[in-house]
């Protein structure tokens, strides 16, 4: 039987071919010269209506800082209700929901400094973190959510930032905004996809693990008492519903991108790009929640298995 998530990752490479080549049908001749921005005089790349614009960042910047503090609080105050599992060992997800919170934070401080200077090239230099963070969740995906496997995890995701960001600033328009945007849908994309896979990996081996569980009764009574007294979400697998949040919380962000990546000269287009972060990070925020309260709400040691994808 073929897997899904061969399946999956074949559609939405076959999606992402897509998006490349749009770039490729881009008259550059058609880009006039952007405007300046009016408080440092640089030039900005976005020409449309600006209230509307800073109002949607400005709203959804506020979202994001305030989730990311919550996704903090709530990861150094409680104990996480999900590990990685990886080769047979364990590892807390912790640190992985302090770097969502990072991500969200400094997401949101990008979001606050485009107002300031708008979004040209110096804007990039606070706008790459984002990306940054993004590449040290997926490395630490990668690596079966144990920061303590590689050590080279922050030299790999800083290499990563030097490049992306050094050619941006050497490049000059047009191509410095094709190339910032395509590295950043680049990683938005493995971002989405390892989310995906994570689940589908997830929910695979949260089912085989409840379809070996030992029942070592003598009787069919005692073996029908020993899954009665199993808890109710290792009979449905409900619990498994709130890792759900991570792959809709990286589809909401990659289609604001898409929408902007193919459709950029619609204002339109960037208007829902900034609003899909008002989805993105508040769902984070809420997957962080449920991975730190819902061990106090139901007093179960239930285990998901967020194991690496390759």
């Amino acid at each position: 039987m073929i897997d899904i998530r061969y399946i999956t990752s074949f559609f939405f490479l076959i999606l992402f071919g897509g998006v490349f080549f749009s770039f490729l049908a881009i008259d550059i001749s058609n880009f006039s010269s952007p405007k300046n921005d009016t408080l440092t005089g640089f030039q900005k790349l976005t020409r449309f209506n600006e209230e509307t614009w800073y109002s949607m960042i400005g709203f959804t910047s506020i979202l994001k800082i305030v989730s990311g503090v919550f996704m903090f609080i709530w990861s150094f105050k409680y104990t996480t209700l999900n590990v990685f599992i990886y080769n047979g060992e364990k590892a807390s997800t912790t640190f992985f929901n302090k770097l969502l919170a990072g991500c969200s934070i400094v997401t949101g401080i990008a979001g606050i400094s485009l107002i300031i200077v708008d979004l040209g090239t110096l804007w990039t230099i606070s706008g790459v973190i984002h990306n940054y963070f993004e590449v040290i969740i997926i490395i630490l995906l990668q690596q079966g959510g144990n920061r303590a496997a590689n050590n080279n995890i922050h030299l790999y995701s800083i290499i990563y930032l030097l490049i992306a960001e050094d050619v941006t600033i050497l490049l000059q328009w047009p191509y410095n905004a094709f190339w910032f945007l395509f590295q950043g849908l680049s990683v938005d994309w493995v971002f989405f996809i390892q989310f995906i896979r994570l689940y589908f990996t997830t929910k695979r081996h949260y089912r085989e693990d409840y379809i070996s569980l030992p029942l070592n009764a003598s009787s069919d009574n005692e073996s029908e008492t020993e899954e009665h007294d199993l808890p109710d979400h290792h009979k449905k697998g409900n619990h498994l519903n709130h890792v759900l949040l991570l792959p809709f919380a990286a589809f909401c962000h990659i289609v604001g991108n898409v929408l902007f990546t193919i459709f950029l000269k619609e204002a339109f287009a960037c208007y829902l790009f900034g609003f899909s972060y008002g989805f993105t990070f508040p769902s984070l925020a809420f997957f962080v929640y449920l991975d730190t309260h819902l061990r106090q709400i139901n007093q179960k040691s239930l285990f998901s298995y967020l194991t690496p994808l390759f």
